[in-house]
């Protein structure tokens, strides 16, 4: 009878154990998503005539000398061209 007890508790011990480290394993992981949310962005690039930074998604992009170069709008990447073309 006493070997059945001392089990038992042994086996309730394990169990508070792996409950505990879940809890824990938890608190951890909603603490971090918490303090440090994920920040999606996109990169911005310069326009090289009027210097706004636009994202790169909105940019018009012309290769120039095989190199890209991003223009905020058709004006910017004109006046580049016909000043670049002298």
């Amino acid at each position: 009878m006493f070997f059945r007890a001392v089990i038992f508790f042994i086996l309730i011990f394990l169990l508070y154990k792996v409950l505990k480290s879940f809890q824990e394993n938890r608190l951890a992981r909603d603490k971090e998503e918490s303090v440090s949310p994920r920040i999606v962005g996109e990169d911005l690039v310069e326009d090289p005539v009027c210097h706004r930074h636009i994202p790169v998604s909105q940019a018009y992009k012309k290769d120039i000398l095989g190199k890209p170069h991003y223009f905020c709008g058709k004006d910017c990447l004109e006046k580049y061209t016909s000043a670049n073309q002298r």
